[in-house]
């Protein structure tokens, strides 16, 4: 069983990791609009973290937003949230490994692509292995690189703030968009670096006090990388120009250049290493949970209920991670911004959509829940209102590519409801 600690470094764990080593550089065009998205987006997690609190309480169940929205509207709503967040679980995978190899080479120098593919087909590997041991073991190594590697992303942050150069924090981009238009594209990608704040409702039938625990460390986890992400873009923005940021593989291994000086950067970089890896075992401990209450519900195939001796569903952790093999194969670029960049943009329009119909389940509800008040209703409006509000930046080309994923859905839930 998971305990406090243990799933608040499973939420930090997933929040902080492959968004906050690459999304500085995905974000230097905007310049100081960096920051007031960073405030909008935090405002926006904290709002949806509080939904997700309010709906585990009252549906603790294994699976997570698919639970809440199967139950709102219906089985096939249920299935469609499940398939999208079980897709994004294994697609965040590939952009953790990407992130890990971005600061690994910028250590040990570009990689050939061969060379590049086998190290990360073997990292998926190692992390399934981890995973399908017991969840208390799993959960230990998670508290352990969360711990590790939120270290030198809090110290380096502080120490470079005492050497900001002002010209460089409060540059501003030329573009022919409006304030609230670059913003709410800035926000766009920032939703990716949040996406994992909720992770903490999926394996709740494996956490002690799931009524309790579970909004706590979701809250108090949601907090900390949202301070962890601001101190670094405020650190990050005023040392290095936004044009040069942008090219940046790791760019906190570069403010460790700016502010330090010498080797520095190598020892960030690994700690870089560490954060993607720790990510990873938070995100694949959750995949596999995904897809396992899916199928308790009857809309996967009863394949991913099977379980190992250790208690972990071993099929839906291993399928996941098979799937996402194809994907590293197919975005090997020779530019790990650009594969990056890439995967931030349609994992965010799709978790978007998830957040969206979680927020409309939560207002649906609230016409039974008998202790409802103004409050309560106003959170749901507000949640449902940003989610609208973000979506509205998301480019003809990403909603495309969005109704795809969903697309691709359709066989399958045509033969689960044969089955059903």
């Amino acid at each position: 069983m998971l305990g406090f600690w243990q799933l608040v470094a499973l939420v930090v764990g997933n929040l902080v990791g492959s968004g906050v080593l690459m999304l500085p550089a995905t974000l230097a065009p905007y310049g100081a609009i960096s920051f007031s998205g960073w405030i909008a987006t935090s405002i926006g997690a904290i709002l949806l973290s509080l939904v997700f609190c309010q709906l585990c309480s009252k549906h603790p169940r294994t699976g997570g937003p698919h639970v809440y929205v199967e139950e709102a509207f219906g089985k096939n709503a249920g299935f469609y949230i499940a398939w999208v967040y079980w897709i994004l679980a294994w697609i965040g995978y590939a952009a953790l490994v990407s992130a890990a190899m971005g600061c690994l080479t910028t250590v040990c120098g570009p990689l050939s692509k061969p060379v590049l593919l086998g190290l990360e087909i073997l990292i998926i590997v190692v992390f399934t292995a981890i995973n399908l041991c017991q969840i208390s073991f799993a959960g230990r190594v998670e508290l352990v690189l969360t711990i590790v590697k939120i270290l030198p992303l809090i110290i380096l942050p502080v120490i470079a703030l005492f050497s900001i150069k002002s010209e460089y924090l409060f540059a501003m981009p030329t573009t022919d968009q409006s304030y609230m238009s670059s913003m709410a594209s800035a926000v766009m990608l920032m939703i990716f670096a949040f996406m994992g704040f909720e992770t903490a409702t999926v394996p709740s039938e494996e956490v002690e006090n799931a009524r309790r625990t579970i909004p706590k460390a979701t809250i108090v986890g949601t907090l900390i990388a949202a301070a962890i992400y601001i101190l670094g873009t405020v650190s990050m923005l005023g040392h290095i120009p936004f044009s040069e940021l942008a090219q940046s593989k790791a760019p906190y291994a570069d403010l460790a250049a700016c502010v330090f000086g010498g080797n520095w950067y190598c020892f960030v970089a690994g700690a870089g290493v560490l954060c993607a890896l720790g990510a990873l075992n938070g995100w694949m401990l959750i995949g596999g949970r995904i897809a396992y209450g899916a199928a308790q519900d009857g809309i996967f195939p009863k394949v991913f209920l099977k379980k190992d001796k250790y208690g972990a569903p071993s099929a839906s952790i291993i399928i996941s991670s098979l799937c996402t093999i194809p994907f590293l194969v197919l975005s090997v670029s020779e530019s790990l911004v650009e594969q990056f960049n890439f995967v931030v943009s349609i994992s965010s329009s799709l978790v978007l959509i998830v957040y969206l119909a979680c927020a409309l389940a939560y207002l649906k509800f609230l016409k039974e829940y008998q202790k409802a008040k103004p409050k309560h209703w106003l959170l749901g409006v507000a949640s449902t209102v940003f989610c609208l509000w973000v979506l509205s930046s998301i480019s003809l080309e990403m909603t495309l590519y969005s109704l795809t994923v969903f697309f691709v859905g359709i066989p399958l839930r045509m033969y689960m409801g044969r089955k059903i």
